[in-house]
């Protein structure tokens, strides 16, 4: 029942894993709230329509919020009325309002950017947005080998914690981070920071970081700045394809949606997960062999078993 409110091999593996109960009858009924800050984002709505398909027959009051006015008061008098057994949020606008709300019930989340930033709470639980950076930057030393000084721009109110550990995992795998942090960026400091950045680096690593990925206008300039320079650019969501990236690793936004309903089984059966949050189960790598050619930067032939999609000049 609905009330609307006013990949790898790997992931190909645990995304059959992750379908539907064979036997729903085995799953507990129980009554969800659904908070998405935009359902006319695609990662929002795919995330969404996974989840809700992956969750049979459960009682599901969604609120899309671009369409409502809802408040963290409006959320508690409806979490008073309809007394919830979870609160599934999507996206960082939902998750900030889910928080600010003093309801008790369990709280899910996904498509959050870097959700450390957030202040953790129990009874929070949720799908990271991003690849493990192990992952992403183990991938990366795989592919690209000779690719070592790793060059990143970050907002720290966002990115703060994410890159610290960042730095951390790149000597584990030998890797230098070559970090800029940029506070309330605006376009000639991202311009004369990446003057600065790309002559030091090897290879531009984009992370997912609203104040520096502020418009299409702002994401056109990096790119065109990383090309001049001869320097290829690691991105994080297949779209940048199409802006110039060489290298993408992306987690497979059903598989998000399908853990989402895992994890929202086990917290209604009143099951403590082994992870409060866990990363992406799969994921989508794409290598513009082309791309790289043209910057006379070298891959790692012997890697491409792990890549989805190898782009090659035609």
């Amino acid at each position: 029942m609905c009330r609307r409110h006013p990949l790898t091999k790997w992931g190909l593996l645990l995304g059959a894993l992750l379908t539907p109960a064979a036997v729903t009858g085995q799953e507990p009924a129980g009554k969800i709230i659904v908070l998405n800050t935009a359902r006319s984002v695609d990662r929002y709505r795919l995330t969404e329509e996974e989840f809700r398909r992956q969750m049979g027959g459960q009682t599901i009051i969604d609120v899309n919020l671009e369409e409502s006015d809802l408040d963290a008061a409006g959320l508690n008098d409806l979490i008073a009325r309809e007394h919830p057994d979870l609160v599934y949020s999507i996206g960082s606008q939902a998750f900030h309002l889910a928080g600010a709300a003093a309801g008790g019930a369990p709280q899910l989340f996904s498509s959050v950017i870097n959700w450390q930033r957030f202040p953790q709470r129990a009874g929070v639980y949720g799908i990271a947005n991003e690849l493990s950076l192990s992952q992403e930057l183990s991938l990366l030393r795989y592919l690209l080998p000779k690719a070592v000084r790793v060059g990143v721009l970050f907002d720290p109110k966002f990115n703060r914690e994410r890159i610290a550990e960042a730095k951390a995992y790149s000597k584990d795998v030998g890797l230098t981070l070559v970090e800029k942090s940029i506070d309330n960026p605006v376009n000639d400091e991202v311009d004369d920071a990446l003057l600065e950045l790309l002559p030091q680096i090897d290879i531009l690593w984009l992370v997912s970081d609203p104040g520096i990925l502020t418009d299409r206008d702002r994401v056109e300039g990096i790119f065109q700045a990383a090309d001049e320079a001869g320097k290829p650019v690691y991105a994080y969501s297949e779209v940048f394809i199409g802006f110039g990236a060489s290298l993408v690793a992306a987690p497979d936004i059903p598989t998000i949606g399908r853990q989402a309903a895992t994890l929202a089984q086990s917290l209604l059966r009143k099951e403590e997960p082994a992870a409060a949050v866990q990363f992406p189960a799969g994921s989508n790598i794409i290598l513009d062999a082309c791309h790289l050619a043209k910057l006379n930067t070298e891959y790692n032939p012997d890697a491409l078993d792990s890549v989805n999609r190898l782009l090659e000049c035609h």
